[in-house]
């Protein structure tokens, strides 16, 4: 009797692991924003942390209990899983107890204190079921967090962490780096921020779109993923906004560098009786700020909320018109608005003044125009912080005295004055302990008010007498010397601040400049703060490029027939991702022979005949990691681009020759929606007759095929029964190489073949040609969607002959669009031009246009 034979498998129900977590110190730490310390502080007292492993079998095949001294592969991360995040054992911040024979292996000891965003501990680890062998994972996390002990704590968070890596072949333009600065949980609105490169060893300003890169003065920083290079070192620099009392926010380099970069003209120097002015061209400004949506000063003014601030302008017109010029908007942040413009009558100098609106945030400041007839001259321009009316008469940024006093003030409306002076220095005299100030009456020559001792930055209040005759001629007396003393006494007040009222030092408003004042902005136009204040945060941010890894494949026939001359290789880029698209945009591809030549470059190339040796041919690639060259094949997928010649008459003897011959090889990338793909169109001219030849792939529904159009301009002394299209009879697939011959005789007839087989040309439709040129790619306003290798044209005896071989000799390109003779050697001057070249860093020098394949 046969034997039956039977095979049984046990079948283990999986383990069941639970994680229990001990903890040596506080997962909580408490910050002192004030002081700027932790407690506890890691680097005195460590935290530890172990997360106990234990593995339960229902069936009871193994013991339960601990099994961290049998867990492999332990590593801990910080936030993400990752490479980038994972806590190595160089890192002197954290201790991973790797001990084998112990149950505390895995355990972590941190010794650095944490950010004030948090962090989430992850541990990983595997354990080898003994049942069966299979491995499992063990996951758990563990959060660490901050409690801040000040009730408005300034900090950084940060969502893109330092040594970010970028993979550029994922699909996506640009990373976006966030450094937000927040007082306790809300963004803070006072806040500046100044984004920084490291180039060499400094770090540098970014300039706004400066390679693309956008929010350079924001917390958001939005960087174009091919900009990153390597690597690319970024710094932020977070500040509050600093006291910008007497400052003008606005500077000439705003005016006139920074508007006429967007268009030029816009502003135009200038000088006249009146003084020197700019010129603006009122429409080109708002058509140069996204018209009138956009701030002026290109976001470089950053508005404290709530703040007042006063504009001050100095203009007239350059003619007079029936609208106005320029108008300035202030737009605040509730969208409601402000405007201040000049009226198109105005063809004398005057000051006009907008102070914004009480409670109100400024948002930005655009612009508007009535006509542009005639240009607005501007002959300053200033924006201040308003604190209050500054009873100064003049010159309140900076007095020195004369005689030892200044007049600031010749009319009272009130009984009581304040007074401050943010610095003052001495210029001549001795024993100085303070300065003084009285209000003297010039009519009847006697003091009528107290005299104050009064220090830099102090608040001094001046009392009018009683019964003081206000109609009187006053003058407020500043002395350099206390008690009102003036003798052999020289000194200089800055920053001058007097108003109606009796006020303090915590209730004085701060220094605005007096009425008329023009205070002068910043030369070079940059940023108003250059200083940092004491709460500055600085983070680092490092972007690096990763390619993925990838797994190298050529595509390309084993073997080939004995009358191939040209097949097609082509990498392709596998990843753990899948196939990468377009490989040849972030590897340059150099193929090599046997003997480690280079031959040809690209993700695709076309192989001759003639390389072959003894009927075999030994090739490889070698992929270079971040190269983006041109490569091989002329291609016209995509660009509005064609090459052409401008005189082809010498290229196109007919009345001189019985018959002429063209041939072209081509591949068509793929179908779209494109009526037709133009390859080929010749046209030449003998007297007053065209003659020519056209070739395009049609793109119809059931099929494709080639249209073909030759023929001359038909009259009595030259009939031409057969000019106009004819349509070929074998189908075109895409991806394959095709080979075409015309033959053309005298009379416009012609015979044509696809790779050696004729077509049975059908005629439709009629055409003329109106061009004097040769011609591949764009025709029609529709761009080509196919390879084109190779052109040759001869007659019978090849007494003519051209040829223009798209493809590189050993490597060559430098001829490929020259007219060769049939040994392969540059010969006449019928060479290709490019036309429409998209962007001229895109130009090929080596054969002077864009090639892609």
């Amino acid at each position: 009797m046969a034997k039956a034979l039977a095979k049984t498998r046990k079948r283990y129900t999986p383990l069941d692991l639970v994680y229990s977590s001990s903890v040596s110190g506080a997962l909580n730490q408490n910050y002192d924003a004030s002081y700027q310390t932790y407690d506890p502080d890691r680097g005195l007292v460590p935290l530890e942390i172990l997360f106990t492993v234990r593995a339960t079998d229902t069936k009871r095949v193994i013991d339960p209990g601990v099994i961290n001294s049998k867990l492999t592969d332990i590593k801990w991360y910080e936030n993400v899983v990752d490479e980038a995040h994972n806590i190595t054992d160089g890192n002197t911040a954290y201790v991973i107890d790797r001990n084998g024979n112990s149950d505390s292996r895995g355990k972590l000891t941190v010794k650095k204190n944490t950010p004030l965003e948090g962090v989430v501990l992850i541990f990983t680890a595997k354990y080898t079921d003994p049942r069966d062998g299979k491995v499992v994972n063990v996951n758990a996390t563990i959060s660490l967090g901050v409690t801040v002990s000040t009730d408005e704590p300034l900090r950084v968070k940060v969502d893109y962490p330092y040594g970010q890596v970028v993979d550029p072949t994922e699909n996506r333009d640009f990373v976006e780096i966030d450094n937000i600065l927040y007082r306790g949980d809300e963004e803070y609105e006072g806040s500046i921020y100044r984004w920084l490169k490291k180039e060499g060893g400094d770090y540098t300003a970014i300039e706004e779109g400066d390679n693309g890169i956008t929010g350079a003065y924001t917390g958001k920083l939005k960087v174009p993923c091919h900009v990153v290079g390597k690597r690319l070192d970024l710094r932020c620099e977070t500040d509050v906004l600093p006291d910008l009392a007497g400052v003008n926010l606005v500077s000439k380099a705003m005016i006139s560098d920074d508007w006429n970069a967007l268009k030029s003209g816009i502003s135009t120097p200038g000088e006249d009786a009146d003084g020197k002015y700019l010129a603006i061209k009122q429409m080109e400004l708002y058509n140069a700020f996204n018209n009138g949506k956009d701030d002026i000063f290109g976001e470089k003014i950053k508005y404290k909320p709530n703040q007042c601030y006063r504009l001050d302008v100095k203009w007239k017109m350059q003619g007079e018109q029936e609208h106005g010029g320029i108008v300035f908007v202030i737009k605040y942040t509730d969208g409601s608005s402000g405007q201040l413009g000049i009226d198109g009558g105005k063809v004398s100098l005057e000051t006009v003044r907008l102070i914004t609106k009480p409670g109100k945030t400024v948002q930005k400041i655009t612009s508007l125009y009535g006509a542009n007839l005639h240009d607005t001259n501007l002959y300053d321009l200033q924006l201040v912080e308003y604190h209050g009316e500054n009873l100064v008469e003049r010159g309140s940024k900076e007095r020195k005295t004369s005689s030892g006093y200044v007049n600031v003030l010749n009319k009272l409306t009130a009984t009581k004055y304040s007074l401050r002076f943010e610095k003052s220095e001495t210029l001549e005299g001795t024993g100085i302990t303070s300065r003084s100030a009285k209000v003297y009456d010039y009519t009847i020559g006697d003091t009528v008010s107290n005299t104050i001792n009064i220090n830099d930055g102090e608040v001094g209040v001046i009392t009018l007498k009683d019964g003081v005759d206000l109609t009187h001629d006053f003058k407020l007396l500043l002395y350099g010397k206390q008690n009102g003393m003036n003798t052999g006494v020289a000194a200089s007040f800055h920053d001058i601040m007097l108003v109606e009222g009796e006020y303090t030092d915590e209730t004085m408003p701060a220094y605005t400049p007096a009425a008329d004042e023009f205070v002068p902005a910043i030369a070079d136009g940059g940023e108003r703060w250059q200083e940092s204040t004491s709460k500055a945060i600085t983070t680092d941010h490092v972007l690096s490029t990763q390619y993925p890894r990838c797994n190298t494949e050529i595509v390309a026939p084993s073997m080939i027939l004995d009358d191939t001359s040209l097949f097609e290789a082509s990498v392709i880029m596998h990843s753990s991702r899948g196939d990468i698209a377009n490989p040849q945009l972030y590897w340059s591809f150099p193929w090599k022979d046997k003997t480690g030549a280079v031959f040809a470059r690209g993700s695709k190339i076309f192989i001759k005949e003639e390389q072959f040796d003894n009927g075999e041919f030994d090739y490889s690639v070698d992929p270079v990691e971040g190269l983006n060259e041109a490569k091989w094949a002329a291609n016209f997928n995509g660009i509005d681009q064609y090459l052409w010649n401008n005189n082809p008459s010498n290229i196109i003897p007919w009345g001189y020759q019985s018959a002429i011959t063209h041939v072209i090889e081509f591949i068509l990338n793929d179908f779209s929606d494109s009526d037709s793909y133009p390859l080929l169109n010749i046209v030449g001219m003998i007297g007053d007759y065209f003659y020519g030849l056209g070739i395009s792939v049609l793109n119809e529904a059931y099929k494709r095929t080639i249209q073909y159009r030759t023929g001359t301009k038909s009259n009595v002394a030259m009939p031409n029964p057969d000019a106009g299209p004819h349509r070929g009879s074998h189908s075109i697939v895409p991806g394959k190489l095709y080979h075409v011959e015309c033959v053309i005789n005298l009379d416009g007839t012609f015979t044509a073949t696809l790779n050696g087989e004729r077509e049975e040309l059908t005629l439709f439709g009629g055409a003329i040609f109106g061009d004097k040129l040769i011609r591949f790619g764009m025709y029609s306003h529709k761009y080509s969607n196919v390879k084109i290798l190779r052109y040759e044209i001869f007659n019978e005896d090849r007494s003519v002959y051209h040829l223009w071989d798209f493809q590189p000799t050993n490597g060559d390109r430098a001829n490929m669009l020259k007219n060769k003779n049939k040994d392969g050697s540059v010969n006449g001057t019928s060479n290709l031009t490019p036309a429409n070249v998209p962007d001229i860093d895109n130009v090929d020098p080596a054969n002077g246009f864009f090639v892609t394949i």
